[in-house]
C-alpha cells in the first residue's frame, strides 16, 4: 500500500466543505454540529440538541451502573477482534515515532481497559514479527461531557499503562483532533446513538409525532424515516469529521448495533425480545394509568438511538470521499452471552426482571431522570422490573443472546 502516514488528504476541501459543512479550519473547542439550546416541547422538557450534556452511561459500580451491565457489549468486541486485528496490521508502521489511537464513544468501565489493551497488544505484536521498536502510543478516549471520566481514569490510575491517556470530552459527530493526527480509530457499540431524536417526532401535529411510544421498532414508517434521516445526516457529519482527522493510511474500525437491508427503518429487528422494547413501553403506560405522570411525559421521551444497515453506511462514507471500505456488512447472531450466562440469566423471572431493569438503567437512566425527575425515575424502572418478569413467564417477549451488527473497516486515503 503506497501511503505515507501524515500526509495531507487528497479530499477536495470544497467537496467537504459542501456536502459535510464542517468549518474551513477547524479549532480546537469549536462545535460543528450546530448552537446548543434548551426546547420545552407542551410544557415537558426536551433534549433539542442539547442531548450531548445530559445523556451519560449510569458511573459507579451499583446494580444499575454500566460498569455492572456491559459483559455484552465485552462480548461482542471479542467475536470481532480478528477482524479488527488484520485491519491494525493494515497500518504502515515502520516510519512511526509515535502513533496516536482514539477511542470514540469510550464510556467506562473495564470494556473501555481491555478495547485499548487488545490494539496495544495487537501493535507490539506487529513490532515483534517485523523486529521493530514499538513507537510511543497515545490513547484518546473520547465520550460525551456528561460521561464519568473521572470513574474512567481513576480505573486506567490502577493500570500498568503502555501508553500516555487523554480524555476528549465532546460528541463524536463533531472535529476532536488536527488534521491528520489519529492513525488507528474505533468505535465499539456506540454508533447507534444519534446526535438528537429528530425534532418532527417531538412535536405535536407533525407527521411524525410519536405519540404513544418511545422508539420506532414496530412504528409508522414516517417515523422510522425521520429517525433514518437524521442517522444519515449524523454519518455523515461523522465520516467527515473522521476524514479531517485521520493521518492518510490510517485505520478505523466500528461496530454498532445494525439491522438487514431488507428490513425498513421502524423495524430495528435486532432490538426485539430485549433492551427497551414492549415492556419498556408498558411500564410507561402504567405510569400514565396510575397517574404518576402524564402522557405528554411519555410522548415527548424519545429513544435517541437508530440501528443503521449496510447500504446507509455505505452513502454515508462514499459522501466524504476519504475512505477506502475494506469490510461492511451486517452480521446477525454475533453473541454477546456465553450460554451458561444466558441459561441463569433466563431461569427465573423475577430475578430476570430485576437485572433487565438494572440493564436498561445503565443506560438510558440518565434519559429519563432528566424527562421525569429521579423518583419517578425510580418508579418507571420498579414497573419495568415488573413488566420484564411478567413478559418472560408469558413469553410475551423472550431475550436472546445474539444481538445484529453493522461492522466496518476503513482505511483513510
Amino acid at each position: 500500500m503506497a501511503m505515507t502516514l501524515g500526509t495531507m488528504d487528497r479530499l477536495s476541501k470544497s467537496h467537504m466543505m459542501r456536502d459535510l459543512k464542517l468549518p474551513r479550519n477547524p479549532k480546537p473547542g469549536k462545535i460543528v454540529c450546530g448552537v446548543l439550546r434548551s426546547d420545552r416541547i407542551n410544557g415537558v422538557a426536551n433534549w433539542g440538541d442539547n442531548l450531548s450534556k445530559v445523556l451519560h452511561m449510569t458511573s459507579g459500580n451499583g446494580d444499575n451502573s454500566y460498569a455492572h451491565n456491559s459483559t455484552r457489549q465485552g462480548s461482542v468486541f471479542k467475536a470481532l477482534q480478528p477482524a479488527f486485528s488484520q485491519l491494525i496490521e493494515s497500518l504502515p508502521i515502520q516510519n512511526l515515532d509515535l502513533i496516536r489511537i482514539a477511542d470514540l464513544g469510550c464510556a467506562t468501565g473495564m470494556n473501555t481497559v481491555s478495547e485499548v489493551d487488545f490494539v496495544v497488544k495487537t501493535l507490539k505484536s506487529m513490532c515483534a514479527e517485523r523486529c521493530l521498536s514499538l513507537p510511543e502510543l497515545q490513547v484518546f478516549f473520547n465520550d460525551l461531557p456528561s460521561n464519568d471520566f473521572n470513574d474512567l481514569f481513576m480505573l486506567l490510575s490502577k493500570q500498568k499503562l503502555d501508553y500516555y491517556a487523554t480524555g476528549v470530552p465532546r460528541s463524536f459527530y463533531n472535529v476532536l483532533f488536527p488534521r491528520g493526527s489519529i492513525h488507528i480509530c474505533f468505535s465499539i457499540m456506540a454508533l447507534h446513538w444519534l446526535s438528537q431524536v429528530p425534532a418532527v417526532v417531538e412535536q405535536e401535529g407533525s407527521f411524525a409525532y410519536n405519540r404513544g411510544k418511545v422508539w420506532i421498532n414496530g412504528n409508522r414508517a414516517e417515523i422510522g424515516r425521520a429517525y433514518a434521516e437524521q442517522s444519515q445526516k449524523d454519518l455523515r457529519q461523522f465520516f467527515g469529521a473522521r476524514a479531517h482527522e485521520m493521518a492518510s493510511g490510517g485505520v478505523m474500525f466500528l461496530c454498532a448495533m445494525g439491522r438487514p437491508n431488507s428490513a425498513p427503518a421502524h423495524h430495528q429487528v435486532s432490538a426485539e425480545g430485549e433492551y427497551c422494547g414492549a415492556d419498556f413501553e408498558a411500564a410507561w403506560d402504567d405510569l400514565i394509568s396510575e397517574g404518576i405522570v402524564g402522557a405528554e411525559s411519555r410522548d415527548s421521551f424519545n429513544l435517541p438511538w437508530y440501528f443503521p444497515n449496510a447500504d446507509e453506511v455505505r452513502e454515508a462514507v462514499e459522501a466524504s470521499s476519504a475512505f477506502e471500505i475494506r469490510g461492511l456488512e451486517v452480521r446477525s447472531g454475533v453473541c454477546c452471552m456465553r450460554q451458561e450466562d444466558f441459561e441463569v440469566w433466563v431461569r427465573d423471572a423475577r430475578s430476570f426482571g430485576t437485572r433487565k431493569s438494572n440493564l436498561v438503567r445503565s443506560f438510558v437512566g440518565s434519559l429519563v431522570e432528566q424527562k421525569i425527575g429521579s423518583e419517578k425515575a425510580d418508579a418507571l424502572f420498579q414497573r419495568l422490573e415488573r413488566r420484564s418478569s411478567e413478559f418472560l413467564e408469558k413469553r410475551v417477549i423472550y431475550p436472546s443472546r445474539y444481538v445484529t451488527c453493522i461492522i466496518a473497516a476503513f482505511v483513510k486515503k
